[in-house]
């Protein structure tokens, strides 16, 4: 794809409205900067990148083995046609995850190369080269150490029996033999407190234990019958340290939105993706944060959201979980958020990562935000002293449109979700299952890479699969001293860094409350940086790339974005050890290439007719059969005229087609479907001679499970937006299927003696 020149390495002038001044900008001249040398490379010069055998994939849900059961049949032929490279299948993870080893080891950029294959495939959810095979056995110890210093009162625990997984999601409540159950595993007295999605619960013991006895009790949990996990319940942060404590105020000025190609700094090339599309109106972005405020740049842009911050958590807006996501503030005062913690001021974190994302703009006012007309979704889930992970997994989930017992559904799922938060430990199974439901749901998830210029495999969300972990770049496009990294890190975005450049308009412009404390409704804007100031550029780019083409799935997204992104400063080290991303994001090249697939996606699927056999024939026009037909390279064949339109590839919440062929003994022709308990059926009773209909279909081949890509009908009827496709049998020995969108062809065939099996697929108009 194309990738964009390096831009100057400086400007001479900086211009900045201070909020100070009474009247007019200040205008001030700085010193004309170099890039400075990457202290990134310095700290890794020569580092070897290590070896990558294993990735993990996980299908979408209707299509995932039973737990415990390794991927076989037509789709483990998928997974070796896509990949490219020979693998074996090794026994899945706990939380029943797929594992591929490669056959040779490969480089993360080879494997990363290899996921990304996967990923195009339709069946397929997510696939991610294994993170924690790279770590060591101290950085192992230390990830499961770094919340030893917590306090931990709650845990999620999931039972075994699908009865009480069923409870759960119809918000009930169970009976006092799971407490005395619970309490006698643990050791001390504990309690089931609530529902929570994915089936679990949420558990409590009396008094609040260190992080290191909770582990210990979530092992000893999970260690009882009738207990499929258990996890502690730790407190997570927002991402944007180092915010000054005196806000300035500038009206329209955002180095991160520059055209890195024609402009000076390293930004994401905003306005030229402007001029293609500002947004959709009927794209949704959801905000997991502090709340939102009414900040008058974000005016008329709210469309609801939530209040997940739970009843026992340090709150300040008076109440327990409600509809109201409005940000009260999160300030918190001395040993507040534990013995010697220090004061601190309100954020309003929420605020200024949803005016990075949607700021009203070409209002005469403040700031211009990436998204200028979707509606933006609140969802809080932080306060004081940051939030639950239960919180925080609830509310993402929540946005997507998933149901949590106990809360009203989000009448307007998200697509694009943002997460500016994160704390120290692995990414747990409960986060890592409700993380594949959201992505099943069709949203693209932003998670911040962390600001402790550490590896972010060590750091959650930003080490779960499927999610785009963005790293912080500054306006040079090096990486920022801050943020963490990772080869294993998707994306980079400009996150600002002020203290290397000793320079406040070095960092982020955006949307605040200037109250210190409880929210005043006097507005401004401030200078922030942190990798939660990269993310929601990240996610800004995911909701103009659905804008120009909604089909895209989200492993689509994460694709687009490292394909089409810049490249980082030649002084960078991320060019050399490859552990800040594929590049830096680039608005205007992201949407040009959503708008190439959505141009190449949609293709017609052409029908051919044989006299001679009285069969009939259908083949995406992108496939090498149709010039193998035309050509008269296979003789014999004709178009008819008819057709219908399909995708070409991956799309999300569409089902790929697979396709059969009969062998002459049987039909000489071929057979699709689009269900893929029909298209698992063939295939295992064309491979297993222990099916009993196995006589009859010995000899199909499997040829592909994506012939094309299309809707599958729900108990036999299609959306209004989709053409039914009948599907007819010709009820000979010479089997054939004639596949139609014609009700009077239809109406020939069944006159003729065809069978008519009902509407089997929905196409495009």
């Amino acid at each position: 794809m194309p990738r964009a020149r390096a831009p100057s390495a400086h400007r001479a002038v900086r211009i900045a409205a201070c909020f100070t001044l009474a009247a007019g900008a200040t205008f001030f001249t700085a010193p004309a900067l170099a890039a400075p040398p990457d202290a990134h490379a310095t700290a890794s010069a020569a580092k070897a990148a290590p070896a990558v055998t294993r990735i993990v994939v996980r299908l979408q849900p209707s299509l995932h083995p039973p737990q415990g059961e390794r991927v076989s049949g037509r789709m483990l032929e998928e997974l070796r046609a896509a990949a490219g490279r020979a693998f074996t299948v090794d026994a899945p993870t706990r939380s029943g995850d797929q594992v591929l080893v490669l056959a040779e080891p490969a480089t993360p950029a080879e494997a990363r190369a290899v996921a990304a294959a996967l990923s195009r495939l339709p069946e397929v959810l997510r696939a991610d080269v294994e993170r924690a095979s790279r770590l060591s056995p101290e950085a192992k110890s230390r990830m499961k150490s770094q919340n030893d210093g917590q306090r931990v009162r709650r845990f999620v625990v999931k039972f075994s029996d699908p009865a009480s997984a069923k409870l759960a999601s119809e918000n009930g409540k169970l009976s006092a033999d799971h407490d005395r159950m619970l309490t006698e595993a643990a050791g001390l007295p504990m309690r089931v407190v609530r529902a929570t999605a994915d089936g679990a619960w949420v558990v409590e013991i009396e008094r609040p234990v260190d992080g290191a006895r909770a582990r210990a009790i979530a092992e000893a949990l999970e260690a009882a019958p009738g207990v499929l996990r258990a996890e502690p319940v730790f407190r997570e942060r927002p991402q944007a340290a180092f915010h000054p404590n005196d806000p300035y105020y500038q009206l329209g000025y955002q180095w991160d939105l520059d055209d890195p190609v024609n402009g000076d700094w390293y930004g994401i090339d905003a306005a030229q993706a402007w001029a293609i599309t500002v947004g959709s109106p009927s794209i949704r972005i959801a905000i997991v944060d502090t709340g939102g405020t009414m900040h008058p740049d974000l005016a008329g842009r709210w469309v609801g959201g939530y209040d997940f911050v739970s009843d026992d958590d340090p709150v300040r807006d008076g109440g327990a979980r409600d509809p109201d996501p409005t940000d009260p503030g999160d300030w918190s005062l001395q040993d507040e958020c534990g013995d010697g913690e220090a004061p601190e001021d309100s954020s309003w974190h929420g605020s200024h990562v949803a005016g990075t994302i949607g700021a009203s703009a070409n209002n005469g006012y403040g700031t211009a935000g990436i998204n200028h007309v979707s509606g933006l979704i609140a969802v809080r889930v932080l306060g004081p002293c940051g939030g639950s992970t239960v919180d925080i997994n609830e509310g993402m989930f929540w946005a997507a449109g998933g149901s949590i017992p106990g809360v009203p559904d989000n009448p307007s799922p998200a697509r694009v979700i943002n997460m500016s938060l994160g704390g120290k430990g692995e990414c747990s199974p409960q986060r890592q299952a409700l993380i594949d439901a959201t992505l099943a749901r069709g949203a693209f998830i932003a998670v911040s890479a962390g600001n402790e210029n550490d590896d972010a495999d060590l750091y959650t969300p930003a080490s779960c699969y499927g999610v785009s972990t963005v790293v912080a770049t500054d306006s040079r496009g090096l990486r920022a001293s801050y943020s963490n990294y990772s080869v294993y890190a998707d994306i980079a975005a400009p996150g600002g860094d002020k203290n290397r450049y000793d320079d406040e308009t070095e960092d982020i412009l955006s949307t605040v409350d200037t109250s210190t404390e409880a929210a005043s409704g006097d507005y401004g804007f401030a200078w922030y940086h942190g990798t939660s100031m990269a993310a929601p550029h990240v996610s800004g780019v995911a909701s103009l790339m659905l804008a120009v083409n909604p089909s895209l799935t989200p492993a689509q997204m994460k694709g687009i974005m490292a394909d089409t992104s810049m490249n980082f400063s030649p002084n960078s080290a991320c060019r050399t050890d490859g552990d800040c991303g594929a590049g830096i994001v680039n608005a205007y090249y992201a949407v040009l290439e959503s708008i190439r697939m959505l141009a190449v996606a949609k293709v017609r699927v052409i029908e051919f007719y044989s006299a001679a056999l009285d069969h009939y024939f259908i083949a995406a026009e992108s496939q090498p059969d149709v010039w193998a037909l035309d050509s008269g390279a296979i003789p014999g064949w004709a178009r008819t005229g008819r057709g219908f339109y399909a995708y070409a590839g991956a799309q999300s919440g569409l089902s790929g087609v697979c396709r059969f062929y009969i062998p002459p003994a049987k039909g000489n022709s071929h057979f699709y479907s689009a269900r893929a308990d029909e298209c698992d059926a063939i295939y295992d009773a064309a491979t297993n001679p222990a099916n009993p209909v196995y006589d009859w279909y010995r000899g199909f081949i499997y040829e592909t499970g994506s012939a094309f890509v299309i809707d599958v009908p729900v108990n036999g009827t299609c959306p209004p937006s989709r053409v039914p496709v009948w599907r007819l049998w010709n009820h000979r020995l010479d089997t054939n299927h004639r596949y139609t969108t014609d009700p009077a062809v239809r109406a020939q065939m069944v006159a003729q003696g065809s069978i008519d099996e009902g509407i089997t697929m929905c196409a495009l108009p």
